[in-house]
């Protein structure tokens, strides 16, 4: 059997038949493009090894579950309750949970999968990806799909997000995919991405936090004047004494700063 959903008819039909809709609210917007569905699940099975368990975010209507259920031990969790019995009715050996992601990381220990992958939905993206890699306690892999833009914000520019993301994993890109990939058709294109998750962060993540939001208050500004235009999340005494030991420019703006030396001036504090 080749996979059924491929065309906008055959989606717009089955959803019908059960008297649901496709819910812009949830970000859906399915990969229809045999030509991608196949380049993405080549990317997949590069990087994952076969019989490797595996964790699906958001796998709508099956489109990657249905060419790698052979490969995988795999588990799937998608919050629509409609595309839920559809997949089960489609794929009925595999086991499905109908909970939110970030419902499902409070509840069940990632530890028990390999690798994760997943179509992220755009508005949920950063709360996905940053829950995802703190649960995980062993080095692995994620490969997600997300909004070219998100994607290029964390891998060529320096924000808190890229700066924080970076000190669980190493991110990289591995293609783009064209709108019209999808049914219905996005705004945005996507690409997706790798992220290999470290055994152990570069430094304290709570810390690092801190000092980003701290940073980050006003991105135009000098690092120094953000750090004094809010509430002192760490004494700003001890960030400029730290900071003056590693030659942390605190004049300049904080995207000026590189990755490292967030991380370095983290773990000098730490040892405070």
């Amino acid at each position: 059997m080749d996979y059924p959903f491929l065309s906008k008819a055959k989606i717009i039909d089955t959803l019908k038949q059960k008297n649901a809709h496709i819910r812009k609210s949830l970000g859906q917007n399915f990969l229809i493009d045999p030509n991608y569905i196949a380049k993405i699940v080549d990317a997949i099975l590069s990087n994952i090894p076969h019989h490797s368990r595996v964790l699906e975010i958001g796998p709508g209507l099956g489109a990657l579950t249905f060419h790698l259920k052979e490969n995988y031990q795999l588990v799937l969790v998608e919050i629509d309750r409609i595309l839920c019995e559809i997949l089960k009715e489609y794929f009925p050996e595999q086991f499905i949970y109908q909970m939110d992601i970030l419902e499902y990381i409070q509840h069940y220990s990632l530890n028990d999968f390999d690798y994760i992958i997943g179509n992220l939905p755009y508005y949920l993206t950063t709360d996905i990806i940053i829950n995802t890699i703190k649960a995980m306690r062993k080095p692995s892999i994620c490969i997600f799909l997300v909004q070219k833009e998100y994607a290029e914000k964390l891998i060529e520019e320096n924000n808190s997000i890229s700066i924080y993301l970076n000190n669980f994993s190493r991110i990289s890109k591995l293609f783009s995919i064209p709108k019209n990939a999808f049914f219905p058709i996005p705004k945005v294109e996507s690409m997706l991405i790798k992220l290999e998750v470290f055994q152990e962060t570069k430094c304290n993540p709570e810390l690092l936090e801190k000092i980003l939001r701290m940073s980050f208050r006003s991105k135009r500004k000098k690092i120094i004047n953000s750090w004094q235009k809010g509430n002192e999340l760490i004494p700003i005494s001890l960030l400029k004494k730290k900071a003056e030991i590693i030659s942390f420019d605190f004049t300049k703006r904080a995207e000026e700063i590189p990755k490292e030396t967030f991380y370095q001036l983290v773990n000098l504090i730490s040892k405070n």
